[in-house]
Order: structure tokens, then sequence, then C-alpha cells
């Protein structure tokens, strides 16, 4: 089954995306940025442009997928996948997704699940997704958490 992974155009989606592709996963990607698409198709992975507010696009990408990893940091980079989240819980329905991963710099203060396997990582000290490279370690667990589906 494939993984999808938004906000492959910011470091720790393509970070996450590109180490997936390595292990053999059936890698689905979304970007915001067509600048990036280039780099993913040439790493074998199917790309889809656009924001995440268009729930008939996302829902596609997500169809037949077993685990999204939702990364999108919001149309500047800026936020974090909560600003995002209800975009992509109205694109999941109807669909085979069962797990969603994701990173938030806190702890939410109520259930996002709706139904869904929820694994939540928390962004380490310094953002893991600020300019330079992702944390490793978070990179890791990340693709461990969706191995879990396989």
């Amino acid at each position: 089954m494939p993984v999808v992974v938004t906000g492959a155009d910011q470091p720790l989606g393509r970070a996450v995306a590109f180490e997936l592709a390595a292990s053999g996963a059936e890698v689905r990607v979304t970007v915001r940025d067509p600048g990036a698409v280039g780099a993913l198709r040439a790493a074998g992975l199917r790309v889809s442009v656009g924001d995440l507010s268009d729930p008939l696009r996302l829902g596609a990408v997500l169809e037949g997928a077993h685990t999204v990893l939702h990364l999108d940091r919001g149309a500047n980079g800026a936020g974090s996948p909560g600003d995002t989240w209800e975009w992509l819980l109205e694109a999941a329905e109807g669909t085979d997704l069962q797990r969603i991963v994701t990173v938030l710099p806190q702890p939410p203060t109520r259930s996002l699940a709706r139904g869904y396997e929820l694994i939540i990582r928390r962004l380490p000290a310094g953002d893991a997704d600020g300019p330079g490279y992702p944390d490793p370690a978070l990179v890791r667990e990340l693709v461990e958490a969706d191995r879990r589906a396989r």
C-alpha cells in the first residue's frame, strides 16, 4: 500500500519521503511549490501540486493509502501540520486511510484522530524543519511509524 507524505517541498517532508522511497515504499507526496516536483519525481515519487484546501484532490492522493505522514506546515512553511488538520480529515473521508502520523510543537488539547490511528511526534527544540537539514532521529521515527503498516 502506498504511503502519502504532505509537505514534501519542505525539509522534513522531503527527507521523510526520500527515506521512505529508499526503503522500497510506494510514496505519494503533496507539494505547494511546483519547483520541487523535478527532484521528487526523479526519486520515483508520485507528486501532487497544490495546497491541501482542495479535499477532492487530496482525497484522490490518499485513496488506497494506509498511512499519511502529515508534515505540511502551511502556505509559508512557518506554521505546523495542525494548521491544515481539518483539510486533511475532510479529504480522508471515504478513503482507506487508517493511520495519520504527524509532528506538532506541543500535544493537542483534544482528540484529533476521529477514528484513525494517530501517532504524534513532538518537534524537537529548535524546530526540526527550519533552515538546513531536519533532525535525522525524527526522520527515522517517522519512517518507522509507517513501517508498522507493512
